[in-house]
């Protein structure tokens, strides 16, 4: 692997071994090729996900287990950003408008990190109210935020020596926190508060990791740490305690690989008789693995911000299928998001009208299996209708139907939620025949006559015989 730094060429070829060993939603690389803490920050953030971050015990021991039998020291991601990590305690983001929480006063030279224990903000009167950074375990005066009047922050100092920790404690029961100071105003005001005196005030930092991640676990050696200038920290790969150590001096490193975020909103949005298309948000730039029916699918993130479509096919229709995505970056995969979809049921075959009268149409058509069930469509209306038992057709009677009409009648078959594509057929109802029999003959025609008759009218207006001898004939 080659790497072009920022100043001058720089080739790095890593010939070292690399392995891999996971701890809970991390996985950690020790990379055993001596370099710089800002050279093997850019090579673990280009190959991986970043300097390793350490958060627990565990974490301690699975940084241990990457480096097999080596008992040297290796970099992690802990440093001190000496100008980028001061933070005030007041943490509310309200009290502070544009460019406020950043507004520095730091006195020539500092901060400065004196012994690399230099964690808390002090302002100096004697220095003109400029600012450096001090040992916190070291007591003095304090200055307290103490509210605002008329649009003005109003500033208290405290008498009693103490450490900075006590001074936050003591501000925040008594007054609001420790000061604040926004702006050059802001400072004149602490300073006179202050007087002659050397003042704590709510300006403190931690060590950082180089991922971001909030500094809350430590396992330093003793006395560390120690050092002027020393700003980068290294683990020991035998004992597993911290040190720092100067960030130019070569050492290998320890990376980790993050388990990349689940997708969200997995679903299925297409169903045919052989297919299944799923869908689900995109997670950064990284892919996917698709799992169903014990195999598994590499799928790529595609460009852009919208969705990932996947379609899957030559599957049997009618049936349900349990589909599994997980998200993957380098060879570290997500937990796995599951949902279940089923393919479309086969067409019915043979729609036919079987009969119908003036009200009413009967639809039969052959039935598919015991697991599919349809629905008749017509009229703006649907009708389900369950499979019969045994091997016969499916017959269904659609009444209360208007004479002379015509209607389309539509019938899907139905799997679980998914219908298959509809098959229609066109039925007209019966006319309703009335006619005026004149006859001379007196009395009742008897049956046979009626039914003589019947014959004349079929045959003359070319009527459909069921129809007419329905009727009777008075």
């Amino acid at each position: 692997m080659v790497y072009l730094m920022e100043r001058g060429l720089v080739l790095f070829v890593l010939t070292g071994v690399i392995t891999n060993v996971g701890s809970g939603q991390t996985h950690y690389n020790f990379v055993n090729t001596p370099l710089t803490w800002t050279n093997a920050q850019r090579v673990c953030r280009d190959d991986f996900t970043d300097l390793a971050t350490i958060q627990s015990a565990a974490d301690v021991d699975a940084v241990g287990n990457t480096a097999s039998s080596d008992t040297g020291k290796a970099w992690i991601g802990l440093h001190d950003d000496l100008q980028n990590s001061w933070m005030w305690s007041l943490n509310d983001s309200s009290f502070y408008g544009e460019g406020e929480a950043t507004y520095r006063n730091w006195n020539s030279g500092e901060p400065n990190n004196v012994d690399g224990r230099e964690y808390c903000g002090v302002l100096w009167s004697l220095y003109n109210g400029k600012w450096a950074d001090w040992y916190c375990s070291y007591e003095r005066q304090s200055v307290c935020f103490s509210g605002t009047w008329n649009g003005k922050a109003t500033f208290v100092k405290t008498e009693t020596l103490s450490t900075w920790t006590e001074a936050q404690r003591f501000c925040r029961e008594n007054y609001v926190d420790l000061a604040s100071i926004r702006n050059e105003a802001e400072n004149e005001m602490v300073k006179r508060v202050a007087g002659d005196n050397s003042v704590w005030i709510g300006l403190y930092r931690q060590k950082v990791w180089s991922d971001g991640s909030d500094s809350l676990y430590g396992n330093w050696e003793n006395n560390q740490p120690n050092t002027t200038g020393e700003t980068c920290v290294a683990t020991s790969l035998e004992s597993g305690l911290w040190s720092d150590e100067r960030c130019s001096t070569q050492r290998p490193f320890v990376c980790y690989t993050a388990t990349p975020a689940h997708v969200e909103d997995f679903r299925s949005t297409g169903h045919s008789e052989t297919s299944v298309t799923l869908q689900w948000n995109k997670v950064n730039n990284i892919s996917f693995i698709l799992q169903f029916n014990g195999t598994e699918t590499n799928i790529r993130a595609p460009d852009g911000d919208g969705p990932v479509t996947h379609t899957v096919s030559s599957l049997s229709a009618a049936t349900e299928y349990t589909f599994t995505v997980f998200s993957v970056f380098g060879s570290v995969r997500s937990s796995g998001v599951s949902i279940n979809a089923v393919t479309a049921p086969p067409r019915i075959i043979s729609l036919e009208i079987s009969r119908k009268n003036q009200t009413s149409v009967t639809l039969q058509w052959n039935k598919v299996n015991n697991n599919i069930s349809f629905i008749l469509q017509f009229n703006g209306t649907e009708t389900n209708i369950r499979a019969p038992d045994g091997d016969g057709p499916v017959t269904h009677t659609a009444s209360s139907l208007s004479a002379a009409t015509e209607y389309t009648f539509t019938v899907f078959s139905v799997f679980g939620s998914v219908r298959s594509g509809g098959v229609s057929i066109n039925a007209v109802t019966d006319y309703v025949y009335r006619f005026k029999v004149r006859y001379s003959s007196s009395g009742e025609l008897s049956q046979d006559e009626k039914e003589a008759l019947l014959d004349q009218l079929i045959e003359k207006y070319g009527l459909p015989p069921q129809s007419v001898r329905n009727k009777s004939i008075t």
